[in-house]
């Protein structure tokens, strides 16, 4: 199927930083509408009133583009997980991995670039958030008078839900409407919540 190039944007100066981010915001509203596909130089150029030269500089080629992209998310989310203080607990990572991967189309491009050849060479992202989740679990268990989760099952959960999250965002209805549940919003968000009543803290695990 063709994709319909976006209408384009009037062409301003803009500063370095503002055009960066001017490009990488109109990158992901293509992928989030349109797929990893629509992620073209040409139509990112067109949307923000850019030459293609002029994405090229800040971006090199469409890889550089996205890679920059994930690169963006990573640090957004890490971002919304280090203000989440409050809120440390497997929902709140929940709530922004779904934000990401399925809102965003993040695990449409995740899937799509490692289909083709991308090797990720980040690390340690999740770790300060697995770590902050830990210390809430160890609270909580102390306060219940109930045996201590170890780190590995707090990272093991982390891992998990990650997992869950970035396959249902991709193939979750389909899985769903094969057992004959609906394949719709409603439905999946029924299911991240199953999941976290299966999951808890498990503080004896």
């Amino acid at each position: 199927m063709s994709v319909e190039p976006a209408e384009p944007a009037r062409r301003r100066r803009r500063s370095v930083d503002d055009a960066r981010r001017e490009i990488l915001d109109a990158a992901e509203r293509l992928l989030a509408e349109r797929g990893p596909e629509a992620v073209r130089v040409q139509t990112v150029a067109r949307a923000v009133g850019l030459t293609d030269a002029a994405v090229h500089y800040h971006f090199g080629n469409r890889e550089g583009l996205l890679e920059a992209l994930l690169r963006d998310v990573g640090r957004r989310m890490k971002a919304e997980l280090a203000e989440a203080d409050d809120h440390v607990d497997l929902g709140t990572l929940l709530d922004v991995l779904d934000e990401a991967y399925r809102a965003h189309g993040y695990a449409r491009l995740t899937a799509w670039m490692r289909l083709a050849g991308w090797e990720p060479t980040g690390e340690g992202m999740f770790r300060p958030y697995a770590e902050a989740l830990h210390r809430a679990r160890l609270r909580r268990a102390e306060a219940a008078a109930t045996p201590p989760p170890s780190l590995d099952d707090t990272l093991h959960l982390v891992t998990l839900l990650n997992l869950v999250s970035w396959a249902d965002a991709l193939t979750g209805a389909e899985w769903r409407r094969s057992v004959g549940l609906p394949a719709t919003a409603e439905a999946s968000a029924v299911f991240r919540q199953w999941l976290l009543d299966r999951l808890g803290d498990r503080p004896g695990h």
